[in-house]
């Protein structure tokens, strides 16, 4: 290779490394995966500059197939928003995030305004204890359980007055690193919470045993944010297999392994156990046990 790159001189930007990703083709073949360093202007840019300079590079490569519009798409940080095309880089989007290039309507995230900027350096850090899960608790205390409907999750009195719910028909579908309702296929998402967000197509009532929901085990967001079946949270409860997989996830960030990769593999391994995700965690940890242990280290 050539020369190793100057050193930054004093007040230049830092430099933007990110990773885009187009998996929207059912055809593996046409998907593509770019690794870049982005030149100031592009940091200072809009990021219809970047999708522009991804889509050319796409175009170039699978040019015996139907090119892409860049009009047409936009970036979605993972685990952040979804970015206009006015939006500037380096407002929304620091170095060493991935992004997914969309089709569709941007979705609103659920705060307008830009986050914080993150550095590499910084893991992920989660509120402690979250606020679903004291809400919860709180709910178990007074006798509630939580709706095993697909995607309502609320907390309810199965003695008391019935609870409207809004509620997804079919359960999700979990396909490389997009995330769907299968009754609702045109509403993709790449990170857990925006998953969540996508609002359910059926109203109803709140229920712990909804008909044809029975012997389904589907890996959804029930599974992943909040237990689908009664649950009685306490203090001396053990600690949630998911939320085990959430502390292991942001640990493998933070060692700089590519988190949609660790969700890619432990989703696969739930779905071959029958959405088991406290056996998740057990290979998890015979797996590491196991390493660690090794000779060859």
């Amino acid at each position: 290779g050539g020369p190793a790159p100057a050193p930054a001189a004093a007040g230049t930007a830092a430099a933007m490394k990110v990773t885009l990703r187009y998996e929207e083709s059912d055809d593996k073949e046409l998907h593509m995966t770019l690794r870049l360093t982005l030149p100031k202007k592009y940091q200072s840019g809009p990021s219809r500059d970047v999708v522009k300079l991804f889509v050319d590079h796409y175009n170039k490569k699978h040019s015996e197939s139907r090119p892409l519009d860049a009009s047409t798409l936009h970036l979605k940080v993972v685990g952040g928003n979804h970015l206009q095309l006015d939006a500037r880089m380096e407002d929304f989007v620091a170095s060493g995030d991935e992004c997914y290039l969309l089709g569709g309507e941007i979705l609103a995230p659920g705060d307008p305004q830009p986050p914080a900027k993150r550095t590499s350096a910084a893991p992920e850090s989660s509120p402690s204890p979250p606020p679903p899960l004291k809400q919860a608790a709180e709910a178990a205390k007074g006798g509630k359980v939580r709706c095993k409907r697909f995607g309502c999750n609320k907390m309810y009195d199965p003695e008391g007055e019935p609870q409207e719910c809004v509620h997804h028909k079919s359960p999700p579908i979990f396909h490389e690193t997009a995330k769907w309702w299968s009754c609702c296929p045109d509403r993709k998402a790449y990170d857990w919470e925006e998953f969540m967000r996508i609002p359910g197509c059926q109203k109803g009532f709140c229920s712990a045993n909804p008909e044809g929901q029975e012997g389904k085990r589907f890996l959804g967001g029930s599974d992943l944010r909040g237990d689908s079946a009664p649950v009685r949270i306490d203090a001396d409860a053990p600690k949630d297999p998911r939320h085990k997989l959430d502390d292991l996830r942001r640990g493998m960030i933070a060692i700089g392994v590519d988190g949609a990769l660790f969700e890619q593999v432990w989703a696969k391994l739930a779905q071959e156990h029958g959405g088991d995700i406290d056996k998740v965690c057990d290979i998890f940890s015979a797996r590491f046990s196991a390493l660690l242990n090794s000779q060859d280290l």
